[in-house]
């Protein structure tokens, strides 16, 4: 650490930033876009570009306190300003880490939805170079740079700092009690979102919270009393994310999140007509009916909407059967 805090202070600033330093308290996400080269101690060879975020198009992000693998990074942005650009050349002994650093990032690159996959980036490093070499990163530059360590030379650029209260956390960064809360908070902002035909982004908050209680489960016991109350939780969100979906018409996607909510909730309604309408749009005829006639048994009161549904069905199937003949007698007579 000693070395670290000694290369820290050695620092070359290209450009300032602005305002007071900030409080980089732990929880802190921190964004910035960096360069790496590979450097030269004696300027005899040209400096190599492995790594420039701006090309990428996409800054790097790093949570303070989380154990990121490259600790001389988390450090050096300790002593950053906003907008503040420096530079640094690091010893290859502070550099071990930087090959699965930038593995990371290449893979969160390349991404196009979500800003985190994992919570990869953020965990301990615990690699063994050995191993690392024999069944390689995937890159051709990294796995030479495990082989073959080198001085690096970074340039970082602070582009934000957000205190842990005011950014939406990753499922990863949330304490369990955190993920607890959050789950209704979700669900009501989803449900504002989808009232205001917001679809897609309802969705994503009603797939979060899926996703949250998923990782909840994962702490408790199956079949236990608390494992039970967040398995009920899905419910509603599964429901609420299927009717989204029918309406963007994923429909193999709504006959599975309907299944899910039958597996629970074998008579709800609501997810036998989703259900039966995906089957239908995916042309599972017999299986759409089949969810028809189970609602009509469940509700009669539903009876007229149920019957308007049988009979488009019928019209599919009589639809489906006159072409098939069509293309039958074709083939017979040409």
């Amino acid at each position: 650490m000693k070395m670290s805090i000694d290369l820290i202070s050695s620092r070359k600033i290209l450009y300032p930033g602005s305002g007071h330093l900030p409080d980089f308290t732990d929880g802190t996400k921190v964004t910035f876009h960096f360069k790496t080269v590979k450097h030269s101690d004696d300027g005899t060879q040209e400096e190599q570009v492995i790594d420039e975020s701006k090309k990428s198009g996409k800054p790097m992000e790093l949570i303070i306190g989380k154990k990121f693998k490259l600790i001389l990074w988390e450090e050096w942005i300790k002593h950053m300003r906003v907008n503040e650009v420096s530079q640094l050349v690091a010893d290859k002994l502070l550099c071990t880490d930087y090959p699965f650093v930038s593995k990371c990032y290449r893979k969160f690159a390349k991404q196009t939805d979500s800003p985190h996959d994992s919570n990869e980036d953020q965990m301990p490093s615990h690699h063994c170079c050995g191993m690392a070499v024999k069944s390689g990163l995937g890159h051709k530059d990294l796995d030479d740079l495990v082989l073959h360590p080198s001085p690096l030379k970074f340039t970082i650029e602070l582009l934000k700092v957000e205190n842990p209260e005011n950014y939406d956390k990753d499922v990863w960064q949330m304490s369990p009690q955190e993920m607890l809360d959050s789950i209704p908070k979700y669900r009501t902002e989803g449900n504002r979102l989808y009232t205001n035909g917001l679809y897609s982004e309802a969705a994503q908050l009603y797939s979060k919270s899926l996703s949250i209680v998923e990782q909840l489960l994962l702490r408790e016991k199956p079949g236990d009393e608390d494992w039970k109350q967040l398995d009920d939780m899905k419910i509603p969100l599964l429901s609420n994310l299927s009717q989204c979906k029918l309406i963007e018409e994923e429909y193999y996607l709504v006959i599975d999140l309907t299944t899910q909510v039958l597996d629970r909730e074998p008579n709800n309604t609501k997810a036998l007509f989703r259900r039966s309408k995906g089957h239908q749009k995916v042309w599972n005829l017999l299986e759409a009916k089949h969810d028809l006639q189970r609602i009509l048994t469940l509700d009669p009161s539903l009876e007229k909407t149920v019957k308007r549904e049988l009979k488009i069905i019928q019209e599919l199937e009589k639809n489906s059967y006159e072409k098939d003949m069509k293309l039958l007698k074709g083939k017979l007579f040409s």
